[in-house]
């Protein structure tokens, strides 16, 4: 999946060009389609939370409706169907669907879900699942366990947030509505929503006169698979009562970079990144000297908001970009994207994930145990491996969802086969010498540039290349229920059960024989094959074995 992601990706602007086509759309997750139903498979999952039990109002029901014919696009809360950056990874992704339903052939009575996460927000995912208007847009990918495994190790990360006068300014209107400043909090907010179990964070906020963090000490995320992250929620409530300051003078951002290294201490031996997020005046109106000495190791990422009269907006012929450069960091003014922060922060993510490939010499990653968040599988574990286009920007993440629960006689054998596979993320920053941060390794975007030749708001193709919805009756009980199930609360019978009913007891009886002597030869065969499959179940992605049948991890 990994490589043709990549194909796609250097194929996407013919791929974008053959999308407005309402047969090469995409199947969105909420816009059920005519004829949807008809071709669905229904499968054994850990609970069906839409359905019950038939004859119950609230038993547990353990079959479900899925679509092993094409993915199923589900976006996060953030992600623009408008940005042309979102209908590329929608439209040129679509290729992955024939991958996908190759996958799923290969062992159709155990339930596997492949996807991939572009950088936008989508989630493309085989076999599908229609969800309810309720959870659209609910789900998060680049928030989730198997992302953060996928593409980040363990780091200390502190965010500057400007907050000189003009950050009180208006956004262009071409970024959005609300003040600079107001951005500039929601992407630190948004940020701190990928940070992993062991990362440190701090929000240092700066002006003319001053450096001050908002907590006293770097954070520890803690351990858990959700977004919920107790522990930040004083760096929140911090970061949304800070305001601009009263005076016009150029705001020091030397004295918070060195505020910003303190934090460091937290852990030395983590990666150490900086993100500044500013509208750059205080380059235009001073100069501005940085601690390049001190920042030998640290990657820094200034990203610029521009205004809406700026007439400088990539800092040209500013010695701030040069001095950025020498030590290896990244200069970007923000001129799309952020009413996706994440989006935005493309590089950022970038720089970590080629960080994990080298640490793990780009073999796929096991993630811990955790619960299901669409409440399908139970206990599920991913296998994930992120993807880079050839100028070594992430691409997305490709990945397995293995629903340990649903295994019936192989669950204790896979999970046993598991446990010496979850991938740690841990980093060792006086070993990793292939980072040496350096003018060689420095970037700077210096020029507009919009891929496929579009603009920051094409509106082509209609609807960002996923499907418009042409099933308007379908409740999501009428597509999901299936088996064992109805619809929660409701005990009226199906058209096929009605039509069994409508035929003679007879007929019926023979039909119950001939299902269970089948049942019974099915039981056998699974029986026999059992033992076979548990010993293949150790072989797993990224496993190879040597000239003598050794298994090397």
């Amino acid at each position: 999946m990994v490589n043709r992601s990549i194909e796609n990706y250097r194929q996407k602007c013919d791929l974008l060009a053959t999308c407005d086509n309402p047969t090469n759309c995409s199947h969105d997750v909420c816009a059920p389609l005519l004829g949807d139903k008809d071709g669905l498979r229904c499968m054994v999952v850990n609970n069906n939370k839409y359905c019950s039990l038939s004859g119950s109002s609230n038993g547990s029901c353990t079959n479900m409706n899925l679509d092993f014919r094409q993915g199923y696009v589900r976006l996060a809360q953030t992600t623009n169907l408008k940005s042309l950056d979102t209908k590329i990874s929608v439209c040129s992704q679509r290729a992955l669907d024939p991958l996908m339903r190759d996958f799923a052939s290969l062992n159709p009575s155990i339930l596997t879900r492949h996807f991939f996460a572009p950088m936008d927000g989508t989630w493309r995912v085989l076999p599908g699942l229609a969800q309810s208007g309720d959870d659209c847009r609910s789900f998060e990918p680049r928030g989730r366990p198997w992302f953060r495994t996928a593409t980040s190790v363990g780091k200390v990360v502190v965010v500057l947030i400007d907050l000189s006068a003009s950050m009180n300014k208006n956004l262009p209107l071409y970024l959005g509505a609300g003040t600079i400043l107001d951005a500039a909090k929601n992407i630190a907010t948004q940020l701190l929503l990928t940070l992993s179990s062991g990362d440190h964070v701090n929000i240092v906020v700066f002006n003319s006169t001053s450096a001050t963090p908002l907590s006293t000490s770097a954070i520890l995320v803690q351990d858990h698979n959700t977004t919920e992250q107790l522990e930040l929620d004083p760096l929140r409530l911090e970061l949304s009562k800070q305001t601009v300051e009263n005076q016009s003078k150029p705001s020091d951002l030397s004295g918070a970079l060195q505020a910003a290294l303190l934090n460091f201490d937290s852990n030395p031996q983590a990666a150490k990144v900086i993100l500044v997020v500013t509208d750059g005046v205080f380059a235009t109106l001073g100069n501005v000297t940085l601690p390049s000495t001190n920042l030998t190791g640290v990657k820094v990422f200034l990203y610029k908001l521009p205004q809406s009269d700026d007439n400088n907006i990539f800092l040209a012929g500013n010695t701030l970009v040069q001095q950025l450069c020498a030590v290896g960091g990244h200069f970007e003014p923000i001129l799309k994207n952020l009413e996706n922060p994440l989006l935005a922060l493309h590089k950022y993510f970038s720089y970590l994930a080629n960080l994990k490939r080298i640490l793990t010499g780009g073999r796929p990653q096991y993630g811990y145990v955790y619960q299901d968040f669409e409440q399908i599988g139970g206990n599920i574990i991913t296998v994930t491996k992120p993807a880079f286009s050839d100028a070594g920007d992430l691409i997305g993440v490709a990945g397995i969802t293995i629903y340990i629960e649903v295994l019936g006689n192989l669950t204790d054998a896979v999970t046993q086969a598991l446990r010496s596979r979850i991938t740690a993320s841990a980093y060792n920053a006086s070993t990793a010498t292939q980072v040496i941060l350096t003018a060689a390794n420095c970037s700077i975007v210096n020029e507009t540039t919009y891929s496929c030749g579009g603009s920051i708001n094409s509106d082509f193709p209609s609807n960002g290349g996923l499907c418009m919805k042409t099933d308007m009756t379908s409740t999501i009980q009428d597509i999901v229920c299936c088996g064992v199930c109805s619809v929660r609360g409701s005990h009226r019978l199906g058209s096929k059960v009605i039509a069994g009913v409508a035929v003679g007891s007879l007929l019926g009886l023979l039909v119950l024989v001939f299902i269970g002597v089948l049942g019974w030869r099915g039981y056998r065969k699974r029986k026999e094959k059992t033992a076979e499959e548990a010993e293949r179940i150790n072989n797993f992605p990224g496993d190879v074995k040597d000239n003598f049948g050794l298994l090397r991890r």
